[in-house]
């Protein structure tokens, strides 16, 4: 009896974890919760009387097929190098793909979605102009202008996704320096309460000139030219606009239209000393060619 007393402890806990045991699975279990989205609900209120839920996730980027989680909220970095003389304006134009999802990682088919700027960060924001593209045509219909100037509605495909289409253009920055800008968008559902999610994307332009040059590096006035003689110098590359010079007006006068360089004879004396012409463009850079007379 007195070693039963001592067993007694050890057989309460062993028939307590028998009774663990023997449970009821979970298996199959989540498979009786209901799925607002598998009525095929598309976000208009209807479909098996389920209604709207702002269950659900918005992916952006080129991974935007891919599950939560997998991909950020920021789209690839845009950065080049420009010439504002030649690029006064940089254009991009992006499509943006994205996938909605519910909770589960489901695609939602056939909801509108609605992206627009939500913000801008730049040192001038007049430099900085968004705007959504539309298609022209549509089956051979007209349908310009675009109705959705600040915006765009997108209505999900199939497989749950849509893809937006934007250009930003930027005012290229003066010679030697530099914009950044940030763009912040928002999108968000048609839903009762809609599901919303932000993407954002940074522009960054470095602004050169290419090397300023003035062709032929040199020219000659004949024994015969008289006054007002001319010859013409071409100028390439800097960024203009441009300003030109005569070391020695009284012999050469010099004027520009447009990249071309007129030079014209002042003295039809025989005069011995070299004149230099040149040109200085807006970022300092210079160039220059010699006049001889023969």
């Amino acid at each position: 009896m007195r070693y039963l007393k001592r067993l007694f402890p050890c057989i309460l806990l062993l028939s307590s974890l028998a009774l663990t045991g023997c449970g009821g699975s979970n298996a199959g279990t989540n498979g009786s919760v209901s799925d607002p989205f598998s009525t095929g609900t598309n976000g208009s209120g209807s479909g098996g009387g389920t209604g709207t839920s702002a269950a659900g996730v918005i992916m952006f980027t080129d991974t935007a097929s891919s599950q939560p989680g997998s991909q950020t909220n920021m789209l690839s970095e845009f950065t080049k190098t420009v010439n504002p003389a030649v690029t006064p304006v940089v254009g991009v134009y992006q499509p943006i793909p994205f996938k909605l999802t519910d909770s589960n990682g489901t695609p939602r088919v056939g909801v509108p979605v609605t992206m627009y700027v939500y913000s801008i960060t730049t040192l001038n924001p007049n430099d900085v102009t968004v705007g959504f593209l539309v298609p022209t045509t549509v089956g051979g219909t007209v349908t310009a202008p675009n109705p959705e100037t600040n915006r765009q509605t997108i209505t999900t495909d199939s497989a749950g996704m849509g893809i937006f289409n934007v250009v930003v253009d930027i005012t290229s920055p003066p010679v030697d320096a530099f914009t950044t800008v940030t763009v912040v968008y928002k999108a968000v559902t048609n839903d009762t309460v809609p599901v919303t999610a932000y993407v954002g994307q940074l522009y960054h332009l470095d602004s050169k000139a290419s090397a300023l040059a003035l062709a032929p590096s040199n020219l000659t006035f004949a024994a015969g030219d008289g006054v007002n003689a001319t010859r013409t110098l071409t100028i390439s590359g800097g960024a203009g606009p441009y300003t030109v010079n005569s070391s020695n007006t009284a012999r050469v006068t010099v004027s520009l239209s447009g990249t071309t360089l007129t030079t014209t004879l002042a003295d039809a004396s025989l005069w011995p000393e070299t004149v230099t012409v040149s040109v200085l463009d807006s970022a300092g850079q210079t160039a220059s060619a010699t006049i001889l007379r023969q």
